[in-house]
């Protein structure tokens, strides 16, 4: 846990490994924020709830990680659940449960011990100085920092659809990448199931900003709703990318296997006229001249070769 009071000359943080109520006291000028990572500690969350007097449909918002992405306002709170995307083993891509909610005075977020989220918010919180200490703007960075933590993984389905691209478009490439294009396609239909809700977030802060904010948030909420403009319109020209991708491999299967079809009919073309001649003698006929010459074999097997050559 990171427990760090901000006020309008300094910011003190702590950095402990359960809460108390104790810990969590502070005083109406002091902006309160508290980075749980990991959900496994339920008794401090317990505390944690407790001593803030979170309501209980916002704990079950937040310990539930199966939750979709949304945002909700209840009484003078405001929640918002999401996940944070990560480039895992293999490349694969897999989500993490993310949760920030914003209080009167102040400011919890989840997420789980591993790929600090908000590592950039650390390093420019002991910085700040009043307006920028106000909860609204504290929030915002958060929320900031994770949303353009999102770049790089849209930077990451760039290269690998270039390479899936590059490899599509070789002619002399014969196997097809089938595998590959499954696991793209699903990882890009996730990056867009957690990034576009996110516009409604954006749409939503800044219709409540007087509640939260103050009056000159409003370019900051502005700047937060083009990145994730952006990272929305990068999920559906990737989503297009790799329809495409999928219609051009199939194309090329259908291709591939056209040349096999072709170079089947030809060998049936030049054998179908072998496979005559050879079952007209194999009939059995007790009057077939050719049956008893000297040379009927030579001779065919001879005429068989110039057909085969001609054809």
């Amino acid at each position: 846990f990171f427990v760090y009071n901000i006020d309008e000359a300094n910011t003190r943080m702590q950095e402990v490994d359960s809460l108390t109520p104790n810990l969590l006291k502070h005083n109406d000028k002091t902006l309160l924020w508290v980075d749980t990572q990991g959900f496994s500690d339920k008794d401090s969350i317990h505390t944690l709830f407790e001593t803030l007097n979170i309501p209980s449909l916002l704990q079950e918002d937040i310990i539930n990680t199966r939750h979709r992405p949304k945002i909700e306002a209840f009484d003078d709170s405001l929640l918002i659940v999401t996940k944070r995307i990560i480039a895992g083993h293999g490349k694969r891509l897999h989500t993490e449960h993310i949760v920030l909610l914003l209080g009167p005075d102040y400011i919890l977020s989840f997420q789980p011990p591993v790929n600090d989220s908000f590592h950039g918010v650390r390093d420019r919180i002991p910085k700040l100085k009043y307006p920028y200490t106000h909860k609204g703007y504290v929030f915002y960075i958060l929320l900031d920092n994770l949303i353009d933590g999102h770049f790089a993984i849209m930077e990451h389905l760039h290269q690998r659809l270039d390479r899936l691209e590059n490899k599509l478009l070789n002619s002399k490439e014969e196997s097809s990448p089938q595998e590959e294009l499954t696991t793209l396609k699903h990882d890009i239909a996730m990056a867009r199931r957690i990034i576009v809700p996110m516009r409604r977030f954006v749409t939503d802060l800044r219709f409540k900003r007087d509640n939260y904010f103050l009056p000159g948030i409003d370019p900051y909420l502005t700047d937060l709703s083009d990145h994730i403009e952006q990272l929305a319109e990068s999920c559906e020209i990737y989503s297009e990318s790799i329809t495409m991708l999928i219609e051009i491999n199939s194309e090329n299967i259908n291709i591939r296997t056209n040349e096999i079809m072709k170079t089947l009919t030809l060998i049936s073309t030049i054998f179908m006229p072998l496979t005559f001649i050879t079952s007209v003698y194999g009939m059995n006929f007790d009057y077939m001249p050719e049956l008893r010459m000297q040379w009927g074999y030579p001779i065919c097997i001879t005429l068989m070769g110039i057909i085969s050559l001609f054809l």
